[in-house]
């Protein structure tokens, strides 16, 4: 025999070698792995800084043709107004836009000098403007040199409708192929956004199983090396207990994480609380219940959310009924300690615990918890529902925090209702929905008739109060289907989907006779009564597209104000056209 075959330490050795050169081996795997995630997580995070940038670039662009749109429906409105009325004190504002309006379509050339389509758009807007825009200005002129016939016969000019369906249509063309970029662009973010954390996840859960089953490799290795039958069949009774422990440890960690993970992509406040009720409720089993939060006046506790039993938790309570919450931190009330029992619990076969649910400094409510008396709540116990209400914390936090950007960023502040960018997505999500399920779809626009004026005579908070009073009444006239919106200034819209252009004008009808009817005061003194005019158009009948149809509603809101105002009219409805002061 040779040295090695009479040597068992020689025999032990050798696999230990053989063991060593594969843990080595598997260390360089996951080395190799983690170089080629970061560089295909520093590529992607690259290539996802380039989209992002490109879609605030798509952003400013249609943000720069919505101001130029806008800019030019205010200096026809100035001009359409200075004729009619003779008002010089229009022509402040008139002359004022015309310079934006050609430094917004400079902007815009230089904005799109990369996009061919984009770059003969803007050609023909330029073109086109700078045409009416003279036409604009002679009729201007016109009518300061005293010839108002001639000047409202340069506004009749069908030439003029002509040019304004034209610009109207460029810009049009212009936020389609911008509006088509930006999804291209939007889905690049997405993509890389998607490619980069799939990339860490795959390459951190391969490290992780790599370095768990060389962990288990050196443990079973050293396991059989190092101990003989007899301790190792006494460490193994001894593990079997640890494991167990072990197992339901890393179940609870994997349960919570899932809870943690879910409650991150909840939609709502009451979505985030049913699912942690559900997995609290699967964590403990036979333990009850409760989460209540602080009301919006923030003197009470009201319960939101029960599971297990709930005729052991008050549903509504002071704050200072729970002394997890005077304290700032987990209460425990056991039968045998000395901590006492909050007002709001009731029941002398349980043992309680209340957590404060507090995120980035602010206390949201309360986490009450209740076990059966001889069970009690173990030290992992304690640590899990602590760990649980930290996450619900934060999750309600962003959640609150999600639904107040979410508002600002569609709500007009003053008046509560929609903005104009919702009105733009609504109508082609409308418009859509409506050539889908061959429907009629009617868009009103309202423009309070002599704001200006109502202005001047009240101030600028007396004009606040007209448009958050009008809004208000707007907002209780409309179906939970319809979508009331602030156009702008004192011009508003309303989407009515499945409505036909006879209810439509039934609709603005009514509107218009409860604003006649409107009466509001400031510091207790009465404000002046006001009218609304409204332009009433419908989808197929006015265009196929939501942006047609408005610009029809709209032309029917400008003839309602040419006829006398005070009116709704229908769109291609003939009227006699009045003057009025």
């Amino acid at each position: 025999m040779s040295g090695e075959e009479d040597n068992p330490e020689a025999e032990i050795l050798l696999p230990r070698r053989h063991l060593g050169a594969r843990v080595v081996g598997w260390f360089a795997l996951v080395s190799v792995i983690l170089l080629g995630i970061a560089g295909l997580v520093s590529n992607s995070v690259g290539q996802l800084i380039s989209s992002s940038t490109w879609v605030a670039h798509s952003y400013e662009v249609l943000d720069t043709l919505d101001l130029t749109r806008a800019l030019f429906a205010d200096a026809q409105s100035e001009e359409r107004g200075f004729v009619a009325t003779c008002k010089k004190s229009l022509l402040t504002p008139f002359r004022s836009d015309l310079p934006r309006i050609y430094a917004n379509v400079a902007n815009l050339q230089v904005l799109t000098a990369d996009n061919p389509t984009q770059t003969r758009h803007i050609t023909r807007l330029h073109t086109t403007l700078s045409a009416e825009i003279g036409r604009m200005s002679t009729a201007v002129k016109t009518n300061i040199m005293g010839d108002q016939k001639d000047a409202e016969l340069e506004i009749a000019d069908p030439a003029d409708l002509n040019a304004t369906r034209d610009i109207l249509s460029i810009i049009a063309d212009m936020e389609k192929e911008e509006r088509r970029l930006l999804d291209i662009r939007l889905n690049d973010v997405k993509y890389f956004a998607r490619l980069t954390l799939g990339a860490g996840v795959v390459g951190i859960a391969a490290c992780f199983g790599i370095l768990g089953f060389v962990f288990w490799l050196i443990r079973r290795e050293t396991v059989r090396r190092e101990f003989t039958e007899a301790s190792l069949q006494e460490t193994n009774e001894r593990l079997e207990g640890s494991l167990g422990e072990l197992q339901r440890y890393n179940d609870s960690a994997r349960a919570i994480g899932l809870l943690g993970e879910l409650l991150q992509t909840c939609r709502n406040t009451r979505e985030a609380l049913s699912i942690a009720a559900k997995h609290i409720s699967q964590l403990l089993p036979d333990s009850s219940g409760a989460i209540g939060l602080f009301s919006h006046s923030r003197d009470q506790i009201e319960v939101a959310q029960t599971f297990g039993g709930d005729n052991i938790f008050t549903h509504d309570f002071p704050p200072d009924h729970c002394w997890g919450l005077r304290r700032g931190r987990a209460h425990t009330f056991v039968h045998a300690g000395p901590e006492p029992l909050c007002d709001h619990l009731v029941g002398s076969a349980f043992d309680f615990l209340c957590i404060p649910l507090i995120a980035q400094g602010e206390t949201l409510g309360v986490f009450s918890m209740a076990t059966p008396r001889n069970l009690g709540f173990t030290e992992m116990e304690r640590h899990n529902l602590q760990t649980v209400a930290e996450q619900l914390s934060l999750a309600l936090a962003n959640l609150r925090l999600q639904e107040t950007l979410r508002n600002q960023s569609l709500r007009d502040a003053l008046t509560g209702l929609f903005n104009r960018r919702y009105l733009e997505d609504a109508l082609i999500r409308e418009t859509a929905r409506a050539r889908r399920q061959k429907q009629p779809l009617s868009i009103v626009m309202m423009d309070l008739d002599h704001f200006k004026r109502f202005n001047d005579m009240h101030g600028h908070e007396g004009g606040d109060v007209l448009l958050s009073s009008f809004g208000q009444l707007l907002a209780r006239f409309v179906r939970g289907e319809d979508a009331a919106c602030r156009y702008g200034g004192e011009e508003f819209a309303l989407i009515l989907p499945g409505t036909t252009a006879e209810a439509a004008l039934a609709r603005a009808e009514e509107l218009r006779k409860a604003v006649a009817a409107l009466r509001m005061t400031l510091h207790g003194a009465p404000l002046s009564p006001v009218t609304l005019s409204l332009g009433v158009a419908s989808y197929p009948e006015q265009g196929e597209t939501g942006a047609a149809v408005l610009a029809a509603a709209d032309a029917a809101l400008y003839q309602a104000k040419a006829a006398g105002r005070d009116r709704a009219i229908r769109a291609g409805e003939i009227v006699r056209t009045t003057r009025t002061a």
